[in-house]
């Protein structure tokens, strides 16, 4: 078992890993296209299950007022 540091510590690296990953993804786009379709069909698949509508392709933003 690990202490709570310990513990810390490799959640840290693994998030880290997990960014890192991500960026590679991004940058090859042949993989992010096959990753986005992928993405939609568990999103049909799971909305099958709930009976919902179909996806929305972003979600909207939320506007901010800018502080002086």
């Amino acid at each position: 078992m690990m202490d709570k540091k310990s513990e810390r510590q490799w959640e840290v690296q693994s998030a880290l890993d997990t960014l890192q990953r991500a960026e590679k993804i991004k940058k090859d786009s042949k993989l992010m296209s096959d990753v986005k379709k992928a993405a939609m069909d568990e999103v049909k698949r799971l909305q099958s299950l709930t009976g919902s509508i179909s996806p929305k392709k972003t979600l909207p933003r939320k506007k901010t007022l800018k502080r002086k």
